[in-house]
């Protein structure tokens, strides 16, 4: 059973303090569905929480009443008395120590609920895996994708192929995984309630297997045979009852990897006549003749029909995390639907996907560089609960404040803001960004900062995307004007210096920079964009690899280019009224921008007056 280290009562005070505000009950994420609180509280101790049997319900649910002489769990399965400790857990975190007196009923709506992780591209090590999967069962995630084979490497041991594991058949690193090391990291994910989906890509993502053997194709006739020996031993360390999936990726496969569909299919009856049911991405090659349809994993195409008889996890690019900026992680926690079309039967959830694809200066940088904790804490809710409606037109950009829907958004934050001191230890690049007040301005000409056409529309938050990369449903202009400018008044209680955000290339981490112009130096994106407090202009910092472009630049790690991997700028606030301008012509793939102070002590934020209004 996982338990939380003790902690000092000092620790437990200081964490308290820190994350003061509506109280532990309505901080808790995910959120339950409901919560009844009472009076008193209780020094939590988790040896004197007592266990009751409930009435057979939904898998996963559970009854948890908490009172100043203790706290009693209530549910039918070993998952309910889980999450029921995984609730009372974090009450008493948020609480400093102090459970609140309360009475809690809840359960998740989807089944699956998940992360993964891409090692084929990128070794993790396994300790860096093992230190993750706590983080997963805390927040009622029971499905962790180990992605372990790419073209960059097909990183788990063979003792039949072994070749396969050679220093020269392995780009980027050498690292792989021990067969004794891949069984650990399942039975310790097993006791800790999350169930591992292993993932052997193929036919598709195959440059490194094919390299190992010495063929171009992979329907070279040997390939049957050996994709069949490796499921075979793979199988083999695998029991059906603790990991029930296999996932055999066939999806993005390239003239050189498409297999005849009746290797796919035997690869497939395989792994089903050993009691394992086979998963496969969406879009992906489709084999006919099963007995049973794969279990699909929906990667692109939101409106994809979707068979019957077919069962599906969720993972649209809303879930790249990768491609995602943190304080875009906002919008699709808070409005996305998981699995939101076909038979309510087949819909199993959802998963968060970690792809750096780039090759990463070091392994610590997959999590410096991807908002992995905060996805963690903010996907957590929206997997278990679900969303009322798929508002994909509010995808990349929060609704109006003024819109009765915003305050869906700005409770998951402060849910979500209370939760980051818990996470002190671990890169957790979320900063509050609903009290912000943009109001954009279409127009090529440069004007005063009062003379700028401001729309109605007011726009509360951190990073802007005037047309989305991913879903034009949520853009905020039809960019005809080819600029947009960005205006906010800052008023400040006292003349301060402060920290800024600010970045205007918006990197993903994947595809490397060559769908963006190189970067040069002393600007912050190649199509002008500039920054302006109380009229002066402000810098960018100095790059320490401008110049960087082409698919080339997929192997040179980033370093300071993403904005939450670098230390913020330095500005000077006047006491008061405070113009802060962002013009942005448009262009890239993200055209975007991202401007906010992650300390806002003493600070207000005022949308601009738009034009005629005093």
């Amino acid at each position: 059973m996982h338990t939380r280290p003790v902690l000092p009562l000092a620790v437990w005070a200081a964490l308290a303090a820190a994350v003061a505000g509506a109280g532990p009950l309505e901080e808790l994420l995910p959120r339950p569905k409901e919560a009844e609180p009472r009076a008193g509280e209780w020094a939590y101790d988790a040896a004197q929480v007592r266990e009751e049997a409930a009435p057979a319900g939904k898998p996963g649910a559970y009854e948890l009443e908490v009172g100043p002489q203790g706290a009693v769990i209530r549910a039918a399965d070993a998952e309910g008395r889980r999450y029921a400790r995984a609730t009372l857990r974090q009450l008493a975190e948020l609480g400093g120590g102090l459970a609140p007196a309360c009475r809690i009923r809840d359960w998740p709506t989807f089944r699956w609920r998940g992360m993964l992780h891409d090692t084929g591209r990128n070794f993790q090590p396994v300790a860096q895996l093992r230190a993750q999967l706590p983080v997963l069962a805390d927040y009622k995630l029971n499905l962790f994708q180990w992605h372990i084979t790419d073209n960059h490497g097909w990183r788990l041991q063979s003792f039949r192929h072994p070749n396969l594991q050679a220093p020269e058949n392995l780009d980027r690193s050498d690292g792989f995984y021990t067969q004794a090391e891949f069984k650990a990291l399942i039975a310790y994910a097993h006791s800790l309630g999350i169930t591992v989906l292993p993932e052997f890509d193929v036919p598709g993502h195959s440059r490194c297997l094919r390299r190992a053997f010495g063929v171009k194709r992979m329907d070279a006739p040997k390939m049957r045979q050996i994709v069949a020996d490796l499921l075979d031993e793979y199988s083999d360390l695998l029991d059906p009852a603790v990991t029930p999936f296999i996932h055999i990726g066939s999806d993005e496969v390239g003239p050189n990897e498409r297999v005849p569909d009746a290797w796919l299919a035997e690869w497939v009856r395989l792994l089903e006549a050993k009691g394992f049911r086979v998963v496969a991405w969406g879009p992906g090659q489709n084999p006919k003749g099963l007995s049973q349809p794969l279990v699909r994993q929906y990667w692109m195409g939101r409106q994809v029909k979707r068979s019957g008889d077919e069962p599906y996890f969720d993972s649209q690019s809303g879930y790249y995390i990768n491609h995602v900026d943190p304080l875009e992680l906002l919008a699709p926690a808070a409005y996305q639907q998981p699995c939101a079309t076909g038979p309510e039967a087949n819909r199993l959830g959802a998963i968060f996907a970690v792809w750096h694809d780039d090759a990463a200066g070091d392994p610590r940088d997959i999590l410096a560089m991807n908002p992995v904790f905060p996805a963690i804490a903010l996907y957590a809710d929206s997997f278990w609960n679900g969303r009322p409606a798929d508002r994909m037109d509010l995808y990349g950009n929060l609704p109006d404040p003024r819109d009765p829907a915003f305050a869906q958004a700005a409770d998951l934050e402060r849910r979500l803001l209370a939760h980051k001191p818990l996470h002190a230890l671990r890169p957790f690049p979320y900063w509050k960004q609903t009290d912000l007040r943009w109001r954009l301005a279409e127009t090529a000409e440069t004007l005063p900062f009062a003379s700028l056409p401001w729309g109605e529309r007011i726009i509360a938050q951190g990073t802007i995307f005037p047309q989305h990369f991913f879903y034009p449903q949520s853009n905020l202009t039809d960019g005809k004007a080819g600029c947009v400018w960005l205006g906010m008044v800052v008023m400040s209680d006292a003349e301060r210096r402060v920290p800024l955000y600010a970045d205007f290339m918006n990197y993903s981490r994947s595809e490397g920079r060559r769908r963006e112009p190189p970067l040069a130096q002393g600007a912050w994106n190649p199509k002008g964009a500039q920054l302006f407090l109380n009229g002066q202009e402000i810098p960018p910092p100095r790059w320490a690899q401008p110049g960087l472009s082409g698919p080339a630049s997929v192997e040179q790690p980033l370093l300071d280019e993403i904005w939450f991997a670098r230390p913020p700028l330095r500005v000077h606030l006047r006491k008061g009224r405070n113009e802060l301008l962002i013009k942005l012509p448009k262009g890239g793939w993200k055209w975007s921008a991202t401007c906010f102070f992650p300390d806002t002590r003493g600070l207000t934020f005022l949308p601009p007056e738009p034009p005629g209004k005093p």
